[in-house]
């Protein structure tokens, strides 16, 4: 009886731990399709980022320009050194200097509450597309690590039956020397 019970066992033991590693394999994969997809995003965004602070640093730059030359300063160029920019402030009248002042001061409010405005853009952008590709990423991991622990269960109950196998095999074994 031991041979029949350790034999089925094992047959059952054995398709219960293919099934296992079958599912495995599944998890495995999504999970790193979905891991390559999360990192995708993230330079993604990186990028943008990047691209977005670059181009709102031109466009400071731009208007600073624009109003050193609606100031009429003569020669400005937005390639003019600290000491040249120093230089032509030195021919301005106060009212100019006080105008460039508050055109600066204008300016760097706007592109503050500009990149402000971009940044929870993105905050938003980034919870909303990539939060549900995280809560993927730790559902299949969650999975992944389930299907790791009954696969080593199911491992054990497959050794353990091959063992009571064996044993039920000895135990069908003729005892050809005659003794009792």
């Amino acid at each position: 009886m031991g041979f029949l019970s350790g034999a089925y066992g094992k047959l059952m033991a054995g398709k219960l731990v293919r099934d296992l590693q079958y599912q495995m394999t599944s998890v495995q994969s999504r999970l790193r399709r979905v891991t390559r997809e999360v990192g995708d995003m993230e330079k993604m965004f990186q990028t943008q980022e990047r691209n977005m602070k670059a181009a709102m640093q031109s466009q400071m730059q731009y208007g600073m320009y624009g109003a050193m030359q609606a100031l009429g300063i003569p020669g400005f160029s937005g390639n003019m050194s600290s000491n040249d920019a120093l230089a032509a402030f030195g021919n301005l009248s106060k009212d100019q200097i006080n105008s460039y002042t508050y055109a600066q001061q204008m300016i760097s409010m706007q592109t503050a509450q500009a990149q402000s405005m971009w940044q929870n853009m993105f905050e938003m952008q980034r919870e909303s597309m990539l939060q549900p590709l995280k809560d993927l990423e730790d559902s299949l991991q969650t999975e992944k690590d389930n299907l790791e622990s009954r696969l080593k269960i199911a491992q054990a109950e497959y050794d353990a039956k091959k063992e009571e196998e064996k044993a039920g095999v000895k135990g069908l074994t003729p005892d050809y020397t005659g003794q009792a």
